[in-house]
Order: C-alpha cells, then sequence, then structure tokens
C-alpha cells in the first residue's frame, strides 16, 4: 500500500538514530555519542501524539482501543524481556535458585509491568560493561508510552465530552508545558535528579503537540524552514523562551519531514521494522560488548546492525505484522503502522 506520508521511514530513521546514540554511550565511542538520541525520542512522543490521538478520534470503542495497543506494544515487549532474563539464567555461574534471589525474579516482574526503574540489571550480566549495566535503557520509554495511551480515552472521553476536544487537548497541551517547566526548575534549584525530567508530566507537552496536530494544520511550514527548525532546535533548549519554544520546534520537524517532504515508502518485503531496531538494539549492543566483540568497534559495529536487523525483520513478518492484522491497528509511536 503506498502511503502519503512519511511515518514510516521516519520512525525507521529514529529508531536506527537512537540505536547509534547507544551504540555511541556503551562503547565510549564519541562520534556516536554525537547522534540525536533525545531528540528521536522526543520526535517518536510526537508522532505518537499525532497517530494515537487520530485513531481514538475515528474509533472511540475502548475494547478496541486497548485491544489494538495492547497487541502492537506488548508482544514483542514481552518476548524481549523474557528473551533476556532467559540469556542471562543460562549465563549465570550459580543456581537458578540463586539467579532468582539475586535480582533476576525482580528484573522479570518489574519489566514487565513496565517498571524498568525498579530493577534495570540482571544478576552477573554485563557488570563489566563500559559505565552501565543495564539490560535494556530503552524499555523506560516505552513506559511512558503505556501512560500515554492510558491518557486518551481520559482526554477525549472525559474531559472532551465536556469541553470539546480541541480545547481539551489544547488546555493540556499547556498545562503539560507549565509541568514541564516546573519540574525543571525544582530540579534544578534542588539539586534532584535529572532522571525527573524524564517522567511523564515533563515529557507529556510532546505528546500533547503531536496531538495538537489534529486540530491545527501549519500548512506555511514547507521543506525551505527546515534549516530555521534545526536551527532552533540545536540552539532554544539553554533558556526560559527556548524550552517554550523547543516542543513546538520538535513538532514543526516533525509535520515538515512527515507532510512537506516527497514521500518515501517502504517496500512491503522489508516491513515495518522500526519497533523491532528499538527494543532490541540496547541488549544486543551490551551482549556484544560484554563477549568482547567491541574490541574491535568495527565488528561489533556491523554484528549489532546485522544481528537487529534480523530479529527486527523476523520480529515483524512473524509476529508484528500477524497480530496487527489480528488486533487491526491503525497507528501508534515507537510502534507503529500509519495508514493516515
Amino acid at each position: 500500500m503506498m502511503r502519503r506520508n512519511n511515518f514510516d521511514i521516519l520512525r525507521l530513521i529514529l529508531a536506527i538514530t537512537v540505536m547509534l546514540f547507544h551504540i555511541g554511550g556503551l562503547t565510549n565511542n564519541s562520534i556516536l555519542k554525537l547522534a540525536p538520541g533525545d531528540l528521536a525520542v522526543k520526535c517518536f512522543f510526537v508522532i505518537s501524539g499525532y497517530l494515537i490521538s487520530k485513531s481514538y478520534l475515528k474509533n472511540s470503542n475502548i475494547y478496541d482501543y486497548a485491544k489494538s495497543r495492547f497487541l502492537r506494544v506488548y508482544p514483542l515487549y514481552f518476548t524481549c524481556v523474557t528473551a533476556c532474563f532467559i540469556i542471562g539464567m543460562l549465563m549465570y555461574t550459580s543456581e537458578v535458585s540463586t539467579y532468582l534471589r539475586d535480582g533476576g525474579a525482580r528484573y522479570f516482574v518489574s519489566n514487565l509491568a513496565f517498571l524498568n526503574f525498579l530493577q534495570p540489571e540482571l544478576p552477573g550480566l554485563f557488570v563489566d560493561n563500559f559505565k552501565n549495566s543495564a539490560v535494556n535503557g530503552s524499555l523506560w520509554t516505552i513506559k511512558i508510552e503505556v501512560m500515554f495511551y492510558i491518557s486518551v480515552p481520559v482526554i477525549y472521553g472525559l474531559f472532551g465530552r465536556y469541553f470539546g476536544n480541541r480545547r481539551t487537548v489544547f488546555a493540556i497541551a499547556v498545562l503539560s508545558l507549565i509541568s514541564s517547566l516546573l519540574i525543571e526548575f525544582i530540579v534544578n534549584k534542588y539539586g534532584l535528579s535529572d532522571s525527573l525530567k524524564n517522567q511523564l508530566p515533563s515529557l507529556m507537552i510532546f505528546f500533547m503537540v503531536g496531538a495538537v496536530l489534529n486540530f491545527v494544520t501549519p500548512s506555511f511550514l514547507t521543506f525551505k524552514y527546515l534549516p530555521i527548525i534545526v536551527l532552533i532546535i540545536y540552539f532554544c533548549d539553554s533558556h526560559l523562551i527556548g524550552k517554550v519554544i523547543y516542543p513546538l520546534a520538535v513538532a514543526a520537524f516533525v509535520y515538515i519531514l512527515v507532510f512537506k517532504t516527497s514521500v518515501i515508502n517502504i517496500h512491503d518485503g522489508v516491513g515495518d521494522l522500526s519497533y523491532g531496531i528499538y527494543i532490541f538494539h540496547y541488549p544486543v549492543i551490551q551482549f556484544l560488548y560484554q563477549w568482547g566483540l567491541y574490541n574491535n568497534f568495527f565488528v561489533g559495529f556491523v554484528l549489532t546492525v546485522a544481528v537487529v536487523g534480523v530479529l527486527s525483520y523476523c520480529s515483524w513478518h512473524f509476529m508484528e505484522k500477524r497480530l496487527t492484522s489480528h488486533g487491526q491497528v491503525k497507528s501508534s509511536p515507537l510502534t507503529s503502522v500509519s495508514k493516515v
């Protein structure tokens, strides 16, 4: 099916960008550390806000909505978490009971419940890796994504019913921006953990500016404005006014690339690999690093791309595509198939 937008190719590029960023961070490669991984995640959230809102507004049946979101996200998420848990158990040097007691059971239960922060590591795994022993540092965004999913029926089914969808979306977008600025102020003033900036109240603004695009079409934005938008994104995150502009600039960036750029379709034989790349790449990098395959960076890099590519291809064609068809998923984000 030929698509009239660039959601598929953009998601693929964003997933690859996050993978490159994590390769840089996990292997201390100074060049790949420069990849805009944080921007890529924010773009994913904007895309999610647009597509999930559009999908719900077309069909607000809560059963259909919950089923499609579950089938699109959880089966592959479960597969990835379980596979890492089993591989970690097979590599553990002591008994299975010790493995479970030392954190294995806690990892399995908490991660399957989207509570990755409670137990990001597995016992004995990646302890000698560069700086970070987390099994899958990408999973925190899936938790945020699920919170977005839960918020959509509340936004449109509850508040939107009484105040109107358009008015509600704009109001929540403003409140989300205020919340983001307030949390940043409190974190900086009292020296709290920067991780608090990566929670739902701070990140909701990116989802909401995506949702706003369902009600406002900035048709004046064309490809010629893209360099200006990129410069704004690069420079505006260092002061208060810039932080207000930043989410709008990211939304404009996504809008131009999706709707105002020549359409690039991904062949159906390739499929939508973005979710597979996103969810598999982190543990693949960690395993290859632990096994010494990044002693030669080129070898490690090529193997990472190859392994993640194969896993993503197989997960799409043998799992995601079939479940997407079964669940009649119309659209999604870090995880999506877009047909709008």
